[in-house]
């Protein structure tokens, strides 16, 4: 059967995707090497921040805003949790590059971004501790997307919508021709006219030529109480030490807080490389300098999970 496009890899691009184009009328095939939403890709963990004005540069923000408005109709189309507007404050020294990034985004793309001294971020959150030359930049209209439970919705309303799919089921090979491409799976044979290849991490494994280079991460939950959630208006954030160490976290759950670093991680070329959580001695510690200096009432860590 010949299709207009076909997916390789439905996780949080490739559902997307799968859906926002059966919607456009296109005929559609989802594929995928296991059964979204899963842990072999990058979107498990259930959170990930979305922030508006972007450390990593402005020219992100235009496609971020649209993001935002596609996840804000998303969550109106299940009674599920997509999208919380918990605010995000990036936390940091007042000479931090990426926090002059965030303000020259906002500035540029006129953002509700607030900037607050050190006084300031303790007087509002009680919970954090910054040095005298510590900046919070607090957007109050970011917050935390649920990716799991995203790609479920995606992969249901395209499914209704008449998307094909074809989970539990590895791609074997790609052929490209005059009327476009082929994919070689366990279960057959597929052609399309156009192809969309979201494997993620071992994207390389189908398409050897892309220099992409898969970095073994963690993320870990620390033990947490009330005060640190979302209904004490406690906001997801982002901090970074003195040393230049950048970390991620979200308003605990469940008197557990999710959080992660952002640099830093091990350099791997093959899934068999992904050690799970407690691998490597620092998976429980590396977040404990930032939580021992920003956020001092924090507990010990109670779990954990690697991802690329």
């Amino acid at each position: 059967m010949k299709y207009d496009l076909i997916i390789i890899g439905s996780g949080s691009v490739g559902s997307a995707a799968g859906y926002y184009a059966t919607q456009a009328g296109l005929k559609v095939l989802m594929i995928d090497a296991h059964l979204p939403p899963h842990s072999e890709g990058s979107h498990h963990g259930d959170t990930r921040l979305i922030r508006h004005a972007y450390g990593e540069g402005e020219r992100y923000v235009p496609l971020v805003l649209r993001a935002q408005t596609l996840w804000d109709e998303l969550a109106t189309l299940t009674e599920d949790r997509i999208f919380e507007r918990t605010g995000v404050v990036n936390l940091g020294p007042a000479s931090s590059t990426f926090l002059a990034t965030v303000e020259e985004s906002a500035k540029a793309y006129r953002l509700d971004v607030e900037r607050l001294d050190a006084n300031g971020i303790m007087a509002r959150w009680p919970e954090i501790s910054v040095p005298d030359d510590y900046i919070g930049l607090f957007e109050a209209n970011s917050g935390v997307l649920h990716s799991e439970t995203a790609i479920k919705t995606w992969i249901d309303l395209a499914a209704k919508a008449g998307c094909a799919q074809l989970f539990n089921c590895p791609v074997t090979g790609i052929t490209h021709h005059a009327e476009g491409s082929t994919v070689t799976t366990s279960e057959g044979e597929y052609t399309a006219t156009r192809l969309l290849v979201s494997a993620g991490t071992w994207v390389t494994k189908l398409l050897p030529d892309l220099p992409i280079q898969p970095v073994r991460k963690v993320f870990s939950w620390f033990q947490s109480d009330g005060r640190y959630s979302s209904q004490n208006k406690f906001p997801a954030f982002t901090g970074e030490l003195p040393n230049g160490d950048q970390f991620y976290g979200f308003p605990s759950e469940k008197d557990a807080l999710k959080i992660g670093k952002h640099n830093g991680g091990q350099v791997i070329s093959s899934a068999e490389e992904r050690k799970p959580y407690g691998a490597y001695p620092q998976d429980g510690s590396e977040a404990f300098t930032f939580l021992r200096n920003i956020l001092p009432g924090i507990g010990g860590v109670l779990y954990g999970a690697a991802g690329t």
